[in-house]
């Protein structure tokens, strides 16, 4: 098992946030299923805790804020926050298995970044495109371009 192998099955923050129904290897059916169920702030906080960010923040990486998720303890999230948990959880994956840590990754996402108009990936995270620009980038740095 090479190095990029062992450090994403040791972090997988879908089956964090999805508090065990979901995995990296899930059926895309599944996980459709799962969204238009909702997830729980359960398996959001579990999440916020894993990957040691504030609630405040993780809520403005899903693009919502912390009232609406400590205000919805018991009940299903919207489709639209529950859709972005698990790409930001999936995002996570990639990023803490290119990063080698949870630490490195963070580090990464709160330093601006000209790729991001100077500003750190975490504050383009709220996005679809801007998941898809952080995702970039770090294949970038994969292949030996600089960020």
């Amino acid at each position: 098992m090479n190095k990029v192998q062992h450090i994403s099955t040791k972090h997988d923050f879908i089956n964090t946030v999805t508090l065990g129904e979901l995995n990296t290897h899930s059926n895309p059916m599944a996980e459709i299923a799962i969204v238009k169920v909702g997830l729980t702030t359960a398996g959001l906080r579990t999440f916020s805790t894993s990957i040691q960010w504030e609630l405040s923040t993780l809520a403005k990486a899903l693009g919502t804020t912390e009232r609406t998720l400590l205000r919805n303890k018991d009940k299903p999230l919207n489709k639209q926050i529950s859709e972005n948990a698990i790409e930001v959880a999936r995002l996570s994956n990639f990023g803490i298995a290119y990063f080698s840590s949870i630490d490195n990754w963070n580090i990464w996402l709160g330093t601006p970044n000209v790729q991001f108009d100077n500003q750190p990936a975490r504050a383009i995270m709220n996005s679809i495109r801007g998941r898809e620009l952080i995702r970039r980038v770090i294949s970038g740095l994969q292949h030996g371009f600089t960020a």
